[in-house]
């Protein structure tokens, strides 16, 4: 009876430490072995070599969930600062134009360079937060820069969407070398 106590308590350990989608698979067949050395040796020697293999399977499990939540916090700080940087463009666009029914918007250099301290300000704040999120952030905006340019049917001029395709990723990486340059600085000190 204690036997099998720790067997479900380390059968649910690892169950809780498997992803949704192993979990099955993993505890099933520790489980089918446990029956066959079980029988095979003695049922003492069979919950001793279930609990070592549990024990050994512990730590890459619980590794591999810990980088797949730090990879999700990554992308979801670099969503928000992307909507933030697509908000500090509307407020930038507006600015600039001369009236809310004023039509396109003008593609102009000020246009392009006026967002460009608050990406960099917007990344060196997501690297404060998640160290990669800048890097993320620089490939969202270089995936949705692609996207807009492919499938948009909006005259813009060539230089335009050159520069747009090297500003934004570029002031996030700035961002990101400025949270570094700091962290640094911060250490020698």
């Amino acid at each position: 009876m204690k036997r099998e106590w720790r067997l479900h308590v380390a059968m649910w350990m690892l169950s809780r430490l498997a992803a949704a989608q192993e979990r099955e698979a993993l505890v099933g067949d520790l489980m089918e072995e446990h029956a066959l050395r079980a029988t095979a040796i003695s049922s003492a020697a069979a919950l001793k070599w279930c609990l070592q293999q549990v024990c050994a399977s512990a730590l890459p499990l619980l590794w591999g969930r810990l980088r797949w939540a730090t990879g999700m916090t990554t992308f979801g700080v670099a969503v928000l600062a992307y909507s933030a940087v697509g908000a500090v463009e509307y407020i930038v666009n507006r600015a600039m134009s001369s009236s809310p029914a004023a039509g396109p918007i003008a593609y102009t250099l000020p246009g392009l360079i006026l967002p460009f301290p608050m990406v960099v300000l917007i990344a060196y704040f997501a690297a404060r937060i998640r160290r990669r999120a800048p890097i993320m952030l620089g490939a969202i905006m270089l995936l949705m820069i692609t996207v807009m340019t492919l499938t948009s049917a909006e005259t813009v001029p060539t230089w335009y969407r050159v520069a747009y395709f090297l500003v934004g990723p570029a002031a996030a990486l700035i961002g990101s070398a400025l949270h570094s340059a700091s962290r640094i600085q911060k250490a020698q000190q």
